[in-house]
């Protein structure tokens, strides 16, 4: 019973009552073998600045994953308006690095959820579940919506083996197909959206680009800019898209999924968020 949502971008309105992605942003997508792997927790609506920054008692697990093993990240602070982590890269070889946050719980009237659906791309979504039966009537009681965020990357360290097929086990998430670290401008990248253990079919999601460069996580300016020209795709019967490289930069692949919770599971509707984050050199 699966329903997937587009992550509609709003410019901050707070009237709008709108959620925010979070995404993981490396400050180097290579790194020499003895090194540091050091990233940034961002969240906001538009990619990949950020407004606030996740406490770390949230995290339920920060991982780094290699072709031949799996670590806990240790070294977790807040920095400003950022999550920090980071890691020593001591092997060679591709590294993702994921974080899942916790979840938690708004409870709010049939007619604020059904707000929450249409303001976050979902009136389809809403559509379907009315047709269904599920939602509960506007002047019923109150429900409980239960959210939860999966953010995931790739960093480079020095040349050895790859892990980008490796799941990290998200309840929702983006599982590489193909490596990133050989993208260029022209090239293709295949992903499939695993959601709750299976391929999630016919899932919206976004996908975009900015710049590379320092000032690109505070610049807002062109990252509303960016989020304009971002792309819509779709999965296919086997939970894979495709998305096309169309420039040089830091890329982002998002979505959510809005499902009826589990009975007795203390909600009534859970909210999925996931995001994946990768490099784009220029040829």
């Amino acid at each position: 019973m699966a329903a997937t949502v587009v992550v509609a971008l709003f410019a901050g309105s707070a009237t709008l009552l709108t959620a925010h992605d979070f995404w993981l942003v490396p400050d180097a997508f290579a790194v020499t073998p003895g090194g540091r792997i050091e990233l940034s927790g961002q969240t906001s609506s538009l990619f990949p600045s950020s407004l606030s920054a996740v406490a770390p008692d949230r995290i339920i697990s920060a991982q780094v994953v290699t072709a031949n093993s799996a670590v806990t990240v240790r070294d977790v602070s807040v920095q400003g308006q950022s999550l920090r982590l980071a890691h020593a890269a001591t092997t060679a070889g591709q590294h993702l690095i994921g974080v899942q946050l916790a979840p938690r719980t708004v409870r709010e009237s049939p007619a604020s959820f059904r707000r929450y659906l249409d303001l976050e791309g979902a009136p389809e979504a809403r559509q379907r579940y009315e047709r269904a039966g599920l939602l509960p009537p506007v002047g019923g009681d109150s429900i409980v919506r239960r959210y939860a965020k999966y953010a995931k990357t790739v960093v480079e360290v020095g040349d050895g083996p790859r892990a980008f097929q490796r799941p990290l086990d998200h309840p929702l998430e983006f599982v590489l197909l193909s490596d990133p670290s050989a993208l260029r401008i022209g090239d293709t990248l295949r992903v499939r959206l695993v959601l709750l253990g299976k391929p999630a079919v016919s899932a919206s999601l976004h996908a975009g680009s900015v710049p590379s460069g320092p000032g690109a996580r505070t610049d807002t300016a062109a990252a509303r800019r960016a989020a304009a020209r971002d792309v819509r795709l779709e999965t296919d019967a086997s939970g894979v898209a495709t998305v096309v490289v169309t420039q040089s930069g830091l890329w982002n692949i998002r979505t959510l999924q809005i499902v009826p919770a589990d009975k007795g599971s203390g909600a009534d509707w859970d909210v999925h968020w996931a995001t994946l984050v990768f490099s784009v050199k220029r040829r």
